[in-house]
């Protein structure tokens, strides 16, 4: 076996570590929607404070994807990964013990903040490892991976709970358990570059000040175009993936089990799309149609969601992997914003475009629960209520379009000259 070949195994290796942690954030995102009937009244709270709750994962996740970069491009991966990988599992460990708002909210500030280094570190251990022509590919078969996460954490803990009497804790509690064997084995056996690095894509530049380097890369139009792309394409996956989708469906007349399994199409669908448009995209060189199609995609499938009479599990289900399928685009946008930034500030765009993505994410939902609530008149959950507040849903596929249709530009999948001069001034 040749030196490089090895290298390459290892490589695999440490990939797969990446991919296990993404995973593990991926899956404690969507938990708690699930069994979102059981934890409300266990802990005595209200709809609001539960929205809030969820929130606060996304609230920590957005608001560390930028200094998370910067970190990347200074630190070591390692580290940083093991790091958060414990910050999660202590994180679930306190919210199987939680007796309230309060000590709940903590818990999901603390998952989320640890979660905020999965994706990127996954992204940047990708750009370390692999040739560069394989990312958008390797980063879509990440997320397929990944997204095996809230699958997991659908109909299977909907099962779980149905077989148990409801006890929602104990999940918890081994889901913190296995975080620790997670944790143990990044910090044992996790290398962040191979020992012969020369054709490593992220490249640190200590000459220059960062600060200057990143409001170089903010000086650019395309930059914000790409970072409202993501977010609004993305947006609808954690309002029905990670808060209300299982409840929404409910209110439709479904069982727990059932509506679980069709909200669980979302995640199937990301998971489809994301190594499918990314090889799709490296092999016609181009982004932009695909992105285009993804939000049409994404506003067709909303729009039957809430104006057509669907009843049928299975056209829910055909509807909800549509839905799926469009928030892939967002998988896109991290190749056009890696195109777009030059190798000294990579993991620092990579992060800046998941901030986006995730700080839509924490801001939309609360905003969505107050609506609802205000269509209830201070009674039940209503399908109709629900349904006043997730419309916006279609209206944020309907910006994604119209940004990637009139604003965005085409990369032709290679690095663009308009920012990369940075590195030479």
């Amino acid at each position: 076996m040749s030196h490089s070949k090895s290298i390459s195994f290892f490589g695999c290796f440490i990939w797969g570590l990446a991919i296990l942690f993404f995973f593990y954030e991926f899956f404690l995102r969507v938990l708690p929607a699930t069994i979102a009937s059981e934890i409300i009244p266990s802990l005595q709270i209200s709809m609001e404070q539960f929205a809030f709750i969820g929130s606060a994962y996304y609230i920590a996740y957005s608001m560390m994807q930028l200094p998370f970069g910067m970190l990347l491009d200074r630190f070591s991966v390692k580290l940083l990964l093991t790091t958060a990988a414990s910050l999660c599992s202590f994180g679930v460990l306190w919210f199987s013990f939680s007796s309230g708002f309060m000590s709940a909210f903590i818990c999901r500030l603390m998952i989320g903040l640890g979660s905020a280094c999965g994706f990127i570190g996954l992204m940047v251990v990708t750009l370390n490892w692999f040739p560069k022509k394989y990312f958008a590919f390797l980063i879509g078969c990440g997320q397929f991976l990944g997204a095996i996460g809230p699958l997991c954490a659908g109909a299977p803990i909907a099962r779980i709970m149905k077989a148990t009497g409801g006890q929602w804790r104990p999940i918890f509690l081994w889901v913190g358990i296995f975080g620790i064997v997670l944790t143990v084995a990044i910090a044992l056996f996790f290398k962040g570059k191979p020992s012969l690095d020369s054709s490593a894509i992220v490249v640190i530049d200590k000459k220059q000040a960062l600060g200057k380097r990143l409001k170089k890369l903010l000086s650019t139009k395309q930059v914000y175009i790409v970072l409202a792309y993501a977010a609004t394409s993305y947006v609808a996956l954690p309002l029905f993936g990670a808060f209300w989708g299982t409840t929404y469906l409910e209110t439709r007349g479904m069982s727990k089990t059932v509506a679980a399994f069709v909200i669980s199409m979302i995640w199937i669908g990301l998971a489809v799309g994301c190594p499918l448009l990314g090889k799709v995209s490296d092999l016609i060189r181009r982004r932009k149609p695909l992105l285009i199609g993804c939000s049409f995609i994404g506003l067709v499938a909303s729009s039957a969601l809430f104006f057509l009479p669907v009843s049928s599990p299975l056209l829910l289900s055909v509807i909800f992997f549509g839905i799926g399928l469009a928030g892939s685009g967002q998988n896109l946008s991290f190749a056009v914003m890696a195109e777009q930034a030059p190798k000294s500030l990579r993991a620092t765009a990579l992060g800046l475009n998941n901030t986006a993505i995730m700080g839509l994410a924490a801001l939309l939902p609360p905003f969505v629960t107050s609506i609802i609530q205000s269509n209830t008149g201070g009674g039940a959950l209503t399908a109709i209520a629900m349904e006043k507040g997730l419309i916006l849903v279609p209206v944020c596929f309907a910006v994604a379009i119209s940004l990637s249709f009139f604003l965005l530009k085409e990369t032709y999948c290679r690095e663009q000259n308009a920012i990369y001069h940075i590195n030479k001034e």
